[in-house]
């Protein structure tokens, strides 16, 4: 066999073994990307509850479906002349706002947005505002 054979040869198995792993590995980050998803909203269940018994006044909160249809991460500035922006996190700390979208909220089955904000020193997330069917 000369060098272009064994060259040729080498080239295939290593675009064989790239096609078969790589559907793999696409597969698992999926998987853990939606493991990362519900694991979040396992933990910010309570203020999801909380918050739908304050919008809709109510003992009893339900609704069927839940997930994090956005997350922005945000850094507190320290501005030399005005001291810190209006935020409870230490300066150049991140935190994060996440919109929770909800489906068949109530009695009503309303789609809810939920927009929460994790800010303050103890980074416990609370509800700055939601959108119900449109309307605020």
């Amino acid at each position: 066999m000369n060098f272009k054979t064994r060259y040729c040869y080498l080239s295939l198995i290593c675009m064989l073994l790239i096609n078969i792993t790589t559907p793999t590995l696409a597969a698992h980050s999926e998987i853990r990307e939606k493991n990362l998803e519900e694991a979040l909203l396992q933990q910010l269940h309570s203020v999801i509850v909380a918050s739908l018994k304050d919008i809709y006044m109510t003992e009893y909160a339900t609704f069927n479906c839940e997930r994090i249809s956005n997350i922005n991460e945000k850094v507190t500035v320290k501005s030399k002349d005005k001291g810190s922006i209006r935020a409870d996190a230490l300066h150049g700390a991140k935190y994060f706002e996440i919109t929770v979208s909800l489906c068949n909220v109530g009695v009503k089955k309303d789609n809810v947005e939920l927009y929460l904000k994790n800010d303050t020193p103890t980074a416990e997330f609370y509800l700055v505002g939601y959108k119900t069917n449109g309307r605020r």
